[in-house]
Order: C-alpha cells, then sequence, then structure tokens
C-alpha cells in the first residue's frame, strides 16, 4: 500500500515539516524525507479523510465501512488520516470527464460527513504515511467508488454539500480583480503587446497558485490563461486611456512617438495577431507539463497537446516561451 501512495505522487511534490511553515516543491525522493506531502492533483488515486478525533483509527468499522488501505495516526492525539486507495483514479486534467469526477467529490463528502472527518479539509497536503514520526496501519485493500454503495453510504444525501464544493465564482472574481488591477499600473513599464502578455500570463498563473488551499484548488491552466488573455489585450490596446490620456489610434501610440518606432510597434502588434493561435498553444502545453510535474521537452510537451510539427516549425518560439514561463 505504501509503494502505491509513493508511485502516485508527481515528481515534484510540495512538501513540509511543519503545516504552518510554508511548503516547497522537491524532487519525491526528498519531499518523502518530510512529515507532509501533496496528493497529486491531477491524478486522483486516494480519497484522504481527516479526522480530527482522539481514537478515530477504527471508526470505519463502527461506521460498517470498508477498511482504508492506509490509516495514518498522530501519536500526540491519535487523531489520524485516512487513505482509500481507488482501483480506478479520477484524473483531473483538460481533457478529463466531469462524470467520474463528480462521483468521486460526491463519494469523498459522503464519507466525510459519515466519519465525523474535517468539512474544511480539501485532500491536498497530508500527513506522509512512510515518516517515521507517524504511525502508520496498513490494509491490502483496494476499493472501486461504487463499492461504497454497498456499505451504505448515500450521495444523495449529500448533493447540496457537493454543489458547494463545485462553486469556482469566487475564485474567477478574485483572479480578475486581482489581474486587472495589477495590470493597470504595469502596462506603462513595456514596449510591446508580446511582453506585456507574457508578464500578464506569469502574474495570472502566480494569483492562481494562491488558491492551492482553496477548498476546489487552483483554476486549470487553461481557464487561467484565457482569463490572463483578455486582461492582456484590453489592458493593452487602452494603455493610454488609464488615468484619463488620450486616446491615439488603433495601436493608441503617442502622437510625439517617432515614425520608426510606430511602424516597428506596428509590425510587432500584427506579428502578435498572426501567431497568437500558436502561442496560446505552446503555452497551455508548457504549463500541462507542470502541472503534471513532467520535465518541459518535446515528448512531454507532445503529450500535453503540442505537436511535433508546430514544435519543430516554432521551435524558437517555444523555448522563448519556456524561458518566460520558467
Amino acid at each position: 500500500m505504501l509503494t502505491s501512495f509513493i508511485e502516485a505522487l508527481p515528481e515534484k511534490v510540495r512538501s513540509a515539516e511543519y503545516k504552518d511553515e510554508g511548503t516547497r516543491f522537491r524532487r519525491k525522493e526528498k519531499a518523502l524525507a518530510y512529515r507532509y506531502v501533496e496528493l497529486n492533483q491531477l491524478y486522483k488515486k486516494f480519497i484522504a479523510l481527516d479526522i480530527d478525533i482522539p481514537g478515530s483509527a477504527f471508526f470505519w468499522d463502527e461506521r460498517g465501512l470498508p477498511p482504508p488501505s492506509i490509516i495514518v495516526i498522530n501519536p500526540e492525539n491519535a487523531h489520524c488520516q485516512y487513505f482509500y486507495e481507488l482501483k480506478t483514479p479520477v484524473y483531473y486534467t483538460e481533457e478529463a470527464r466531469r462524470a467520474p469526477q463528480k462521483f468521486y467529490e460526491a463519494t469523498d463528502i459522503a464519507l466525510t460527513h459519515m466519519l465525523g472527518a474535517d468539512l474544511g479539509f480539501t485532500g491536498h497536503l497530508v500527513k506522509n504515511p512512510i515518516h517515521p514520526y507517524w504511525h502508520t496501519i496498513c490494509h491490502n485493500n483496494k476499493v472501486d467508488l461504487e463499492d461504497f454503495q454497498d456499505y451504505g453510504v448515500d450521495l444523495r444525501a449529500y448533493k447540496r454539500k457537493l454543489a458547494l464544493r463545485e462553486s469556482g465564482i469566487g475564485r474567477n472574481t478574485t483572479l480578475f480583480d486581482t489581474l486587472r488591477h495589477w495590470a493597470y499600473v504595469e502596462v506603462k513599464k513595456y514596449p510591446s503587446l508580446a511582453a506585456f502578455q507574457a508578464s500578464v500570463d506569469t502574474k495570472a498563473l502566480t494569483i492562481n497558485g494562491h488558491f492551492i488551499d482553496h477548498l476546489n484548488s487552483v483554476l486549470p491552466a487553461k481557464e487561467v490563461l484565457s482569463t490572463a488573455k483578455s486582461v492582456g489585450k484590453w489592458t493593452w490596446k487602452h494603455r493610454n486611456r488609464i488615468g484619463n490620456q488620450k486616446n491615439r489610434g488603433v495601436l493608441e501610440l503617442p502622437e510625439d512617438m517617432p515614425i520608426k518606432d510606430k511602424q516597428a510597434q506596428g509590425a510587432a502588434y500584427t506579428n502578435v495577431v498572426r501567431t497568437e493561435a500558436i502561442d496560446d498553444t505552446i503555452k497551455l502545453a508548457i504549463h500541462t507539463c507542470k502541472q503534471r510535474g513532467l520535465k518541459i521537452n518535446s515528448g512531454n510537451l507532445g503529450k500535453c497537446g503540442l505537436s511535433m510539427s508546430t514544435y519543430y516549425k516554432h521551435k524558437d518560439a517555444v523555448s522563448n516561451w519556456i524561458r518566460l514561463l520558467s
């Protein structure tokens, strides 16, 4: 069971010795030396439950539930975390279907209620079962999500709670408002839309990273980059009007700008428009690689949506975006 736990972790794992000291990404072999590690959020191999009740190691038996694959016990207060290993993992990648995710989330919520587990626990940062500080109990048991219904787990009873978990309005609004106010100030520091948009993308992904402890975790990279693209294009277009400045034509260039600079700006803008779709594809592939903990190379970018023909035709652009987004 512990081997399965280790194998399910990404190659780079967010980890910490104490929850309140902050986390860092480390290579898996190094991260496993810490008390807390983050489960893979794109590949849900376990249902994780946090029971902050002393002596809860055998609550599963008292509630008539199957034994957890792994039980991690805090030696100081006998609080526990349960890990149910799934025979069929649930994927949370861009291409994944929503139906299995809903089934997973509904089962997670139902078990949380039945076991008296922490409703605010997101299943991200968990006790590392191989760390010697914790006491660990393993059962040779894997389950399908359907199996829980044989033990009386009623998913319909907690449907309302599920709808709350799915709400992403707060994150999207926070991302948009924070990003646009930042962009209004920063836009005047950049000579071209391409450079400004790269900075907006990076800032958007940084803001999104702060949602790691949110009930629904971070937003998908595709969604974040779409918001960044809208904010970047609008802010750049209106950059000379922000602060009550007069609009100056399609590109809104200052009247006193030298003609050669205007031509350069126009050429840069035209080039950006022409290659925008290609850049979006490249950026999304890079961020998907990073989300999955993969090394960014041609093979892995291909697995994440960038065709080999696009990679080799626009190799310089790929290298540039890797540099900007790393």
